[in-house]
Order: C-alpha cells, then sequence, then structure tokens
C-alpha cells in the first residue's frame, strides 16, 4: 500500500544537514526534469519581482529569496519539512511504525514526488495547470509501473491529482453531514486526511493490500463510505 499526501504551501527550513542532493531521491528517473524545475525556480526566484511571476503576495519574497539556494541550504526529510494542519495531524515523528514512512510519498510542484524520508529544502512553489500537466508526462510512465500492483491511497486535491491521475488510486473525500445535508469541507478535510494516514501508519497487523482492506482498516476509527475508488469519510 502506498499513502500519496499532498505538499503544503508553508514548509520548514531546517538549520542543519547537507543540502539537497537530487540523486539521493527516490525515482531517479526524475532527477533530469527535477533538476530542470529546479534551476527554473531559481532563475525566476532571483528576478526582482520574482514573487509576483509565482503568484505569491510580496510579504513572501523572503521565501521566494530562499528558491535561490535550493542546493545550497540544509535540507532534511520531507515528512517534516512540510507543515500545516494535515501534517501537524499526521505527527510523524510520533507513529508507532516508522519503517511504515517508507510507504508514504508526498506530490511537488518541484520535485513531481518525494517519498516521506527523502531530504528536501523548503521552497516556495505551487502545482499549477500548466505545470501540472507537464509533470504528468513525466510522472505517469514511473508511477504507472512502479505503483501496478500498489493499492494507492491519495489524500492529494485536485491540482496534484491531475499531476498523476494513477489508475489505482483510492481517492479519500471528507465530507460532514448535519440533519441529513452534507457539505464538502476543505481545511478540516486536511486534518482528517493526516489523520487517516497516521491510523494507518499505527495500527497493528498488515499494511492493507487491497482497497477492500483499505476501508476496512479506516472503518476501525471513522465512519468510511466506499464506492470504488471513491473513500468517503463522514465526521
Amino acid at each position: 500500500m502506498i499513502i500519496l499526501l499532498p505538499p503544503s504551501e508553508s514548509k520548514t527550513p531546517h538549520d542543519h544537514g547537507d543540502p539537497l542532493s537530487l540523486d539521493q531521491l527516490c525515482f531517479p528517473e526524475l532527477t533530469q526534469d527535477r533538476a530542470h524545475t529546479c534551476d527554473t525556480l531559481m532563475e525566476i526566484s532571483s528576478r526582482e519581482r520574482g514573487w509576483e511571476e509565482l503568484g505569491v503576495s510580496q510579504r513572501l519574497a523572503p521565501e521566494v529569496q530562499r528558491n535561490t539556494e535550493l542546493f545550497t541550504t540544509s535540507a532534511g526529510p520531507a515528512i517534516n519539512t512540510y507543515t500545516g494542519v494535515l501534517y501537524t495531524a499526521l505527527d510523524a515523528d510520533t507513529v508507532a511504525h516508522e519503517d511504515r514512512l517508507d510507504s508514504v510519498f508526498i506530490s511537488s510542484a518541484l520535485f513531481g514526488v518525494v517519498n516521506a524520508r527523502d531530504r528536501i529544502p523548503a521552497y516556495r512553489y505551487s502545482m499549477t495547470p500548466k505545470l501540472a500537466t507537464w509533470w504528468k508526462k513525466r510522472l505517469s510512465p514511473v508511477l504507472d509501473d512502479a505503483w501496478a500492483a500498489e493499492v494507492v491511497v491519495d489524500c492529494r486535491s485536485g491540482a496534484y491529482r491531475r499531476a498523476w491521475p494513477g489508475t489505482n488510486t483510492l481517492p479519500v473525500q471528507v465530507v460532514t453531514e448535519t440533519n441529513g445535508v452534507r457539505k464538502t469541507v476543505s481545511h478540516n478535510a486536511k486534518h482528517t486526511r493526516g489523520l487517516v494516514a497516521r491510523h494507518l501508519l499505527n495500527r497493528d497487523g498488515q499494511m492493507p493490500a487491497t482497497p477492500s482492506d483499505v476501508v476496512s482498516a479506516l472503518q476501525e476509527a471513522f465512519t468510511v463510505e466506499f464506492e470504488h475508488p471513491q473513500i468517503t469519510i463522514v465526521v
């Protein structure tokens, strides 16, 4: 089983450790593509109004400037680099089965996809529709082959799903229900998806190997509905 997470807009910089080494990341077939996106991001970020070209406010100009140091600043585990509601709920440093982090991957506008243990620097870059199309051509042949026999619990948002739709993904939707009326939630969905990932990493027994196994595992902790391929968590 693979757990596939979205990145976060905010990142935690690392204050020690070796810098980024692209050839140490998962899926070395993507090294040249990652080099291209890194070079592109550093070039844009070095411009006077690079923040504007990246679609962020001037308030974030210091983070954009940090993009120019991708290969010189300290890198750290991706699972500790990404921050926000989902990653707070996941709390990867306290999961019961640390070795299961090998099955956790994170989508990335900059790197395509990284493993939870891959060492990356903090950066500011978002997945635009154009970039998603660019990555889809490169990710599909790699991930389709690598994960052909895996069930993929997909906690990503729409923009990152477009970069690799996959053929065996189980998208996790989160809804609330009040007086019989359901509403899709966004901010709280991130929190719930973090809890979903945490439960799968923490539970005893074998990791789920089929969609029905995943659903059974999640029913241990959540109200779950399943209409293949969609998993719906009702909160």
